[in-house]
């Protein structure tokens, strides 16, 4: 009898056993039921409650690409409904998606588009218009200053409603190409930059800027940080700053000269991020290696802290800079929307239509980049004659060639003062300056010059000699 209790017992034991191991193995992340927040703004969010707070939801979400689990805290006052555990296949049937890509393709057997911005004639006056401002190439050579200054005046004689800035530099191998090993000219050279920005904030300033990064690897990120509306393609890069010891910042030898430079260099990289309103934090985080990355969110606001204790982990390398890729960009606030062409960012900016002016910028852009690189493939050549005609200054023909050394530098001197370009690829490829030439012009000026003055003072004296010789016979 009491065997037969006992055995009964241990049958019961065991099923409860089993019915408590059930809910355990649907509570991961293959969970049968997920549990569903309804935005004020008609979103729905999809995932686990973690904590429920007077006034706040903890949230986590697994992405199902990465893996990566997000916790959100998001305040009651956001939230519309709160749905708990959802059967997840009854979900997947009816739930509609919080965002979906607009094809802004135009299939041949359907021209009439019910969906997502058109892009319609330039001359209808009445539709929102674009002007496309490229930045695009080497940073402080393609993109500089001058041809931008050129093109002030062309946007505004088309006076559209916002400037498209289309950024598509990727400067790894080169990053700050003059800076290394070039210290005192640093940050003269990061000045450019901010001559750049202020260009187009202080002289366009009136007129509605957005930036579109295609690709921005190098110091071109910061450079997009300085503008608050900023929207990414889906392939595009945002990060990889140049770091503090490829600009040579470390080669200073007295600890106190190098920190004033760095904070020196610094100040301009967090200048350029409070034009665009972001955290300076970021500044660090993408410029300076030993720091890493991390944010918690605060209602739709993300804070962020130089650790890994937040709840989304960006950089926890203290060998590597931050970098953001376009979802990762979108997902944390740092850009406003992930879009593929301009049909995708008129649709973001509340635009069914617009209109792209067929302003300038683009073909200046184009016949500025190609001049310039002309020009400094003529100073290559120049310089080497400059070397030639020097070898071949001796003799009878050391003014004729010495006079020809100076032309070709004259020459070269021309061309950096028309192309800024110009003297910092130079400067990067040759070690050479503007004033490296303004001294070896004097110094061949001076020798001309004293060469002159000899050969007139020999012909003098020959004569003289001459007619005293006769005199004495």
């Amino acid at each position: 009898m009491n065997r037969t209790i006992l055995a009964c017992v241990n049958s019961l034991l065991l099923v409860a056993a089993a019915l408590l191991v059930v809910p355990v193995a649907v509570a991961g992340d293959d969970a049968a039921t997920e549990d569903v927040l309804v935005m004020n703004d008609g979103r729905e969010l999809h995932g686990t409650i973690i904590e429920e707070r007077p006034d706040a939801i903890v949230f986590q979400v697994v992405d199902a690409a990465s893996g990566i689990r997000t916790k959100v805290t998001y305040f009651r006052s956001e939230i519309a409904e709160i749905h708990e555990d959802i059967v997840r296949e009854a979900v997947a049937e009816t739930k509609q998606p919080t965002r979906r890509r607009v094809s802004t393709s135009e299939p041949e057997d359907e021209p009439v588009r019910t969906f997502g911005a058109r892009r319609a004639d330039a001359g209808n006056e009445n539709l929102p218009s674009f002007y496309i401002v490229p930045m695009k190439g080497q940073m402080g050579t393609d993109v500089n200053t001058d041809v931008y200054k050129d093109m002030v005046d062309d946007i505004r004689d088309h006076d559209p409603d916002i400037l498209v800035i289309e950024m598509e530099c990727f400067d790894e191998a080169d990053m700050l190409y003059s800076l290394v090993g070039r210290e005192e000219q640093g940050l003269t050279d990061f000045d450019e930059f901010r001559k750049l920005i202020n260009l187009f904030h202080d002289e366009l300033g009136d007129i509605r800027q957005v930036m579109w990064v295609k690709d921005s690897v190098g110091v071109s990120s910061t450079v997009a940080l300085a503008w608050d509306e900023l929207y990414m393609a889906p392939q595009a890069r945002l990060g990889g700053l140049v770091k503090l010891q490829e600009i040579g910042f470390e080669k200073w030898a007295d600890d106190d000269v190098r920190g004033k430079m760095t904070a020196a260099f610094m100040s301009w990289v967090k200048g350029f991020l409070e034009y665009g309103g972001y955290s300076l934090m970021l500044a660090d985080a993408m410029v300076r290696p030993q720091y890493t990355l991390s944010g918690r969110w605060q209602g739709r606001e993300v804070i962020w802290t130089l650790d890994t204790d937040g709840d989304y982990i960006v950089d926890d390398s203290d060998e590597e800079t931050a970098e953001f890729r376009a979802k990762s960009a979108e997902d944390l606030c740092i850009s406003d929307g992930t879009v593929e062409n301009l049909d995708d960012l008129a649709l973001l900016l509340g635009m069914r239509e617009y209109r792209v002016l067929d302003g300038g910028g683009e073909t200046m852009f184009e016949d500025y980049q190609e001049s310039w690189r002309r020009t400094l493939e003529n100073c290559k050549t120049w310089l080497l004659d400059y070397e030639q005609f020097l070898g071949w200054a001796n003799g009878e023909d050391t003014l004729k060639y010495l006079g020809q050394a100076k032309g070709r530098l004259e020459k070269v001197l021309a061309a950096i003062e028309r192309y800024n370009a110009v003297e910092v690829r130079l400067g990067m490829e040759a070690g050479i300056r503007k004033f490296d030439l303004i001294t070896l012009i004097e110094q061949l000026k001076e020798r001309i010059r004293a060469l002159r003055q000899a050969n007139r003072g020999a012909g003098r004296g020959g004569g003289g000699r001459g007619i005293g010789g006769g005199g004495g016979g």
